[in-house]
């Protein structure tokens, strides 16, 4: 029986203080901070966890410097330390990035106001961990980005912030809530929730994996959905008001671009678009819409992916010569949980919201992914008061997300780690922790999976096998986008389907036929990824 199956076995038939709807990041969170308070926790997703906004952000854990010039300084603040939180528990998923600011002539904000900018950015930081800004000539900042337009450049800022592997952070909490008692389960779809005494007393769920129905009795529930929050808060009650206005944004993954993190902005609507390394590539993104209609289908259009490519070709020149050479990597699509707001959305608040309706449903709405460790702390302090649970104090800032593995311990697996090259086995370790082990007993068991997956990635079939037997991967998708990045490679992991079927087929029981259909859609998720791709081609300059 594989480790999601035991779990939905537990849902099926264990009350519970606190059923979690939603698995991105805030939903992950929760069960986290939840299950280590001592509660009984479980968590649905209706998809894979992080299969909504949480896999689809810019890969930045930061303060979010543009809103101190709305005077959002509480929300900074709170963002800083939160980085400076994640930093500590998560530093193998969440590392620093230092990023540039190319100021152009005709750009609004002067070389002084920038300079101002990222002082108050300092000082609001109190230089946790990551240091101060600095100031850049022209000169000096062509020299170390020298794809950078020197044309009309007066100069730079440059800061600290964090980049991070936000599905791989989401999915970490979710496996250490599951270490601490959780019980969470991918794939299960709320169906109505259970009332008494006009009181939520649970849900009516269905595990889509084998289309079975069954109720999860709970004294609590929480809805952590993100953008789907007033869809779930009208199942509960039918006359909640709007509360989010949510907004897409899509990101481009192309050829990389620059040697460093670029952080400018646009000339069409003064927007600030990022351009990151990410891995052997360059994240470029993001862009603001209120085309959200299909929350469950969002993608990148034509004019998207044409907008940033113009704003990205004013400041690396060298970015149409790419592109027409190399071509787009993919690119995807997701929703911003803004809560309602008048006026421009780029003045739109990321700070969240906590409301109760009169049936006793919890929603966290709003916020970034930053600071999802607070609004699970706050969420959790108020169900703990609202329903007088015997809880536990939080302890999400102390304890890390990934246990550190001690070198004595590896004197266990000597044999095996002698036919591991130490690079393979170092990133293992960083990469999984202490759950590394369950990959050495892999290849201990079957010395094959060491193999690579294909000749255009380092990771070993045994990470594969890991993902679907330890990590809830139950489709290539799972595998291949959130599991790993694979997807969103050159090779888009089409050279590895034929072994990726086959290790589902032996380690995760999947039938033929069931692999014939997720392979399909796995060609359809790379399609649609790709599906603006024609129309831009012929709109890159020459």
């Amino acid at each position: 029986m594989s480790r999601r199956a035991e779990l939905l076995t537990q849902l099926r038939h264990q009350p519970f203080d606190l059923l979690v709807i939603g698995g991105g990041i805030v939903g992950a969170g929760i069960a986290r901070d939840g299950a280590m308070r001592g509660l009984r926790v479980a968590l649905i997703e209706q998809g894979d966890f992080a299969g909504g906004t949480s896999s689809k952000t810019s890969k930045l854990i930061h303060g979010g410097l543009r809103y101190l010039e709305h005077g959002q300084w509480r929300l900074v603040f709170e963002s800083l330390r939160e980085r400076h939180v994640l930093r500590a528990i998560a530093p193998q998923l969440v590392w620093p990035l230092s990023l540039s600011l190319p100021i152009y002539r005709g750009d609004p904000r002067s070389r002084w106001q920038i300079a101002l900018g990222l002082g108050l950015y300092d000082v609001l930081s109190l230089h946790r961990g990551l240091g101060g800004h600095r100031m850049h000539s022209a000169r000096e900042m062509v020299r170390q980005n020298p794809g950078l337009n020197p044309t009309g450049l007066r100069g730079a800022g440059s800061y600290l912030d964090c980049q991070m592997d936000d599905a791989r952070l989401c999915l970490t909490n979710i496996v250490q809530a599951v270490g601490f008692g959780a019980v969470c389960g991918n794939y299960v779809r709320l169906r109505s929730f259970l009332k008494h005494d006009s009181r939520l007393v649970g849900a009516v769920v269905e595990d889509l994996r084998c289309a079975q129905t069954f109720e999860v009795r709970a004294r609590a529930v929480i809805n952590a959905t993100g953008p789907w929050s007033d869809r779930l808060r009208r199942l509960s009650d039918p006359d909640a008001p709007t509360r989010l206005a949510p907004t897409k944004g899509i990101h481009v993954i192309l050829p990389r671009l620059a040697h460093q993190a670029l952080f400018f902005q646009a000339r069409r609507d003064q927007r600030m678009i990022f351009l990151l390394p990410w891995g052997a590539y360059s994240l470029l993104g993001t862009t603001e819409s209120a085309d959200v209609d299909e929350l469950d289908a969002l993608r990148a259009s034509h004019d998207e992916v044409e907008y940033l490519l113009e704003e990205v070709s004013r400041v690396v020149p060298e970015a149409r010569k790419r592109v027409r050479e190399s071509g787009i990597i993919g690119t995807f699509a997701g929703a911003r949980p803004l809560l309602a707001f008048a006026g421009s959305s780029t003045r739109a608040s990321r700070e969240h919201r906590l409301e109760i309706d009169r049936y006793g449903l919890v929603s966290i709405m709003g916020g970034k992914y930053t600071t999802y460790r607070l609004m699970a702390k706050q969420a959790l302090d108020a169900v703990v008061k609202r329903f007088r649970l015997q809880a536990e104090r939080c302890l999400t800032d102390q304890v890390g997300l990934l246990e550190p593995v001690h070198p004595v311990v590896l004197g266990r697996w000597q044999e095996v780690t002698t036919r591991i090259a130490p690079d393979l086995l170092a990133r293992l370790l960083i990469r999984y922790g202490t759950g590394a082990f369950r990959i050495l007993e892999l290849v201990e068991f079957e010395p094959g999976l060491l193999q690579p997956v294909c000749p255009h990635h380092d990771l070993i079939q045994a990470e594969l096998v890991y993902a679907i037997r330890e990590e809830f991967a139950c489709t290539i998708s799972d595998v291949l986008v959130r599991r790993t990045t694979i997807a969103y490679s050159a090779c888009q992991g089409l050279d590895l389907l034929s072994t990726l079927t086959d290790l589902f087929h032996r380690y995760g029981h999947c039938t033929p036929e069931e692999l014939a259909e997720q392979v399909e859609r796995y060609h359809q998720f790379l399609a649609a990824s790709l599906a603006c791709w024609p129309s831009v081609s012929s709109v890159v300059p020459a």
